[in-house]
């Protein structure tokens, strides 16, 4: 670790501490992410390099970041978060963050073609997925973009939450810029309509993705346009998991349901309370 951050900031040709770009791996609307080498090592990390037209995602990087709370990213160290080693300013005024590389495909893509990998190992997965989130909220801190595109799939099927560099403070209790920032097709009520969140924004999500998961479906319709399936979260009423997977157990549906309660007050207060139905209900589908 210290080798690595001895070079992010040591000064050389690469504008992204040191790593030089290799290729492509994926791009979003505000950021595009790098598989990226050190030249001198051969070391491999990812980096997500932010757009320059990406304004307000620039103003949450400098908050999280420029801040007491840029140490918390740095030393997040869980087997289902994806590491960060270290973030800086490239040229053109880009801002980048370099974490680690895996070398799988997401959640998503694995969902939607109904992979084996998914399919046959679903409520492991939800048990890892939970884990990751809950020590997110440990330490502090609010995801707020928590979908099955944000968690990757390793090749040695251990999964990795990201894009938790960009997330906020817990204790920000204000109404900070981009709070209806995030993924249309998971976003919480209450970060639809722009409130401020907490941990129960990013556990509705976590239940939309747990939904998914188990289905290859989603609660709520694939509607075409981004408004309309933030009014779905709103209006709608979702599927229940029972519904399209009737082998799931009764338990394991009420965790689910209770995660994505459209009233925050009536969905569970934390992680620690999910993953402990979560368990219960896994058991009781094992037994």
């Amino acid at each position: 670790m210290a080798r690595i951050l001895d070079r992010l900031f040591s000064k050389g040709k690469s504008p992204y501490g040191g790593y030089e770009l290799v290729r492509e791996v994926s791009q979003g609307g505000m950021s595009r992410i790098w598989k990226a080498r050190h030249p001198e090592t051969g070391e491999v990390c990812a980096v997500k390099v932010l757009t320059p037209e990406s304004v307000e995602l620039m103003n949450v990087f400098k908050r999280v970041f420029e801040t007491d709370e840029g140490a918390i990213a740095l030393r997040l160290n869980h087997p289902n978060v994806i590491q960060t080693f270290g973030y800086g300013q490239g040229r053109k005024n880009e801002y980048y963050i370099v974490m680690e590389y895996v070398d799988g495909p997401n959640l998503e893509v694995l969902s939607a073609v109904g992979d084996p990998r998914v399919t046959e190992h679903r409520l492991d997965l939800m048990l890892q997925m939970g884990a990751g989130l809950q020590y997110i909220h440990d330490e502090g801190l609010i995801h707020r973009d928590f979908c099955p595109k944000n968690v990757l799939y390793a090749q040695d099927g251990v999964l990795k939450i990201i894009d938790f560099g960009l997330c906020i403070p817990a204790e920000v209790k204000h109404r900070a810029a981009m709070s209806r920032a995030g993924t249309p097709s998971y976003m919480a009520p209450e970060q639809v309509r722009g409130q401020a969140v907490d941990e129960r924004a990013d556990i509705y999500a976590f239940g939309v993705s747990a939904f998914e998961v188990l289905t290859g479906q989603r609660p709520f319709p694939r509607s075409a346009t981004r408004n309309r399936r933030m009014w779905d979260h709103l209006n709608v009423k979702p599927v229940r998991l029972r519904q399209v997977a009737p082998e799931m157990p009764e338990e394991l549906e009420t965790v689910v349901q209770k995660c994505i309660e459209k009233d925050r007050r009536l969905r569970y207060k934390s992680m620690p309370q999910v993953m402990k139905d979560l368990r219960a209900a896994i058991g009781s589908a094992a037994s």
